[in-house]
């Protein structure tokens, strides 16, 4: 998988989303994979390793090889908050580049919730969760002090939590110290885990080789798309941009000299200069794509607004991304599991499944669904109510019959 190597430096940001994955085949064992955006924001894997389990030293060798790999290229990892992983990552990578998934910390934060505040009602749990989002998202230190301070003010509980053991400088925005192009949570790596779900049941050499084969097409379907954008940038990219311009038109732009613009909105004045990319909000720097307050300075001076997006998302960085294909491997030549010897057995050329250990405690058959996700509500065609079906309804006097 060099060639992925290859690909990702030529072009793609400088960002990797690591996670692992259990293995659903007789042989067990666990996936550990390193994934990445392209230019439109769109799944590259880069990497993957079958170990026996997700422990410190696995994800040391994993982790030691992506570095060599990287080499002198400051990458920032985005990943949840496994121990091992922040372990490995602290032993191997800078300490600051390492980032959280924001939606896993907010997870933490519900439960923590449900801890301090038994029999909390649902719109204020709704609250603390609206107040949690108002410190990730905010772009200035002095709207980072506010959150928490209002977060504090709803409960003193949540916020010590938050400072003592919520990690806050490894996700929310303003105290993250390094660029994650808005990433904040690990999607992309969950993207990953579900795009090789039915190869994770099958045995080691046929999800090598199915993984492969998928990939290989991957990359030809991507460069296939690219020929079809009608932009500099991709479609994603254009959509966010697009938006962008729209949220524009209800700013007022002042020009203040050759680059710098003044732009107005309702609750805040900001500056723009046009020549560095740079806008006071931050939220041109963080992104790399022209925010609403840049969009309005842009019209104003009446540019080209695809001249000011960051190189990572346009279509030459794309082009660079895909430029190379992987090549078909030959299997003419392997040895037949029905003609071998003692001796071949005895000199292991056989790809061995990992030594894998059983855990403790009944065995989970089912995921755990996390709880920002969309659960199916029943509803009763019988009396219109919600929780049961109409072979189930106990409804005396249903409004509906």
């Amino acid at each position: 998988m060099l060639i992925l190597w290859i690909c990702f430096l030529r072009g793609a940001r400088p960002i990797l989303f690591i996670d692992g994955c259990h293995l659903s085949s007789p042989y067990k064992g666990t996936l550990l994979a390193a994934s990445t955006c392209d230019a439109n924001n769109d799944l590259f894997p880069i990497a993957y390793a079958i170990v026996s389990a997700e422990n410190n030293e696995n994800w040391i060798w994993f982790l030691s090889n992506l570095k060599e790999l990287t080499g002198s290229i400051s990458v920032t990892l985005i990943s949840d908050r496994h121990p091992s992983i922040i372990a490995a990552v602290e032993q191997v990578y800078d300490r600051d580049r390492h980032a959280y998934c924001y939606r896993h910390v907010k997870e933490n934060f519900c439960v923590e919730t449900k801890k301090l505040q038994r029999g909390i009602r649902g719109e204020v749990k709704e609250d603390a969760k609206k107040l949690l989002d108002a410190v990730c998202y905010t772009h200035f230190g002095t709207e980072f002090t506010k959150a928490v301070e209002q977060l504090r003010a709803f409960s003193p509980e949540l916020a010590n939590w938050l400072e003592t053991k919520g990690d806050i400088n490894k996700w929310a925005k303003s105290q993250f110290p390094h660029r994650r192009w808005d990433l904040i949570t690990t999607n992309v790596a969950e993207s990953f885990n579900s795009w090789i779900r039915k190869e994770r049941t099958h045995s080691i050499c046929a999800l090598i080789t199915e993984h492969r084969d998928k990939l290989a097409n991957l990359l030809y379907i991507a460069k296939l798309e690219m020929t079809k954008w009608n932009n500099e940038v991709g479609p994603k990219i254009d959509k966010i941009l697009m938006e962008h311009v729209a949220r524009s038109e209800f700013l007022k732009a002042v020009r203040y000299g050759d680059h710098n613009v003044m732009v107005r909105g309702s609750n805040v004045d900001v500056c723009v200069n046009l020549l560095r990319k740079e806008c006071t909000y931050l939220e041109w720097q963080m992104t790399g794509i022209p925010c609403p307050h840049a969009c309005a300075a842009i019209k104003l001076l009446h540019s080209n607004i695809y001249t000011y997006v960051e190189e990572c998302y346009l279509k030459s960085s794309q082009e660079k991304i895909y430029a190379s294909s992987m090549i078909p491997i030959e299997t003419h030549d392997m040895p037949d599991v029905n003609n071998l010897t003692l001796t071949d057995w005895e000199n292991n050329i056989f790809l061995m499944p990992p030594t894998t250990t059983r855990s403790l405690g009944r065995l989970c058959k089912k995921r755990r669904e996390s709880q920002f996700q969309d659960v199916h509500v029943y509803k009763c065609s019988r009396c219109d109510q919600s929780g049961h079906n109409r072979s189930k309804c106990r409804n005396p006097n249903p409004e509906k019959i």
